[in-house]
């Protein structure tokens, strides 16, 4: 019985966030539709209304894709963080993935400080330096095929090697099991 529960929370970790993007994405297609609806007099069934709404949701999607690449904030973006902050654990874990996200996209003051090779157990694994101090780096090594998770480790400095790749390049060897 406990391994149910278990498999079904697991099972809820991997569906839930594309369920709450579908419920965001209808969320925003309801409240474009009423206004489409109002503004053309047209129904929500013709196919004129359903192209405008998709337009108009691409562009948001697409606007605020904008501003997140020249670091500027986005007022609706605010305003779920904050609702979603307050959502007791997901607002924790949404925290975390932001802080991910923020550090291997360069943007908001800290970053990676490069990808380079370590020794684990005998053999070199990928890893991400986050942090430098006097004789270690912090390296995040992420597991296959799934990145957002893995393990932390402090290592000597002697005892990483560092490479050209980006972490583009590192995330899709990670990604695609090595082949690319």
């Amino acid at each position: 019985m406990q391994g149910i529960f278990r498999l079904l929370g697991k099972g809820l970790l991997v569906i839930l966030p594309f369920l709450i993007l579908v419920w965001i994405l209808s969320f925003f297609y309801g409240i474009i539709q009423h206004l489409v609806q109002f503004v053309f007099n047209t129904t929500a069934n013709s196919i004129f209304a359903t192209s405008v709404i998709f337009v108009i949701i691409f562009l948001i999607v697409l606007y605020a894709g904008y501003l997140f690449e020249k670091k500027r904030e986005f007022i609706l973006l605010k305003i779920s963080e904050i609702f979603i902050a307050k959502i007791p654990g997901i607002g924790s874990i949404y925290g975390v993935l932001k802080d991910v996200v923020k550090m291997f996209s360069g943007s908001g003051g800290e970053s990676y400080l490069g990808v380079a090779m370590i020794d684990l157990a005998g053999s070199d694994v990928i890893g991400f330096m986050t942090k430098e101090e006097e004789d270690f780096f912090w390296v995040f090594v992420p597991t296959t095929p799934n990145p957002t998770s893995g393990i932390l480790l402090r290592v000597p400095k002697d005892k990483i090697r560092k490479t050209d790749m980006s972490v583009s390049d590192g995330l899709k060897k990670v990604v695609s099991l090595g082949i690319k």
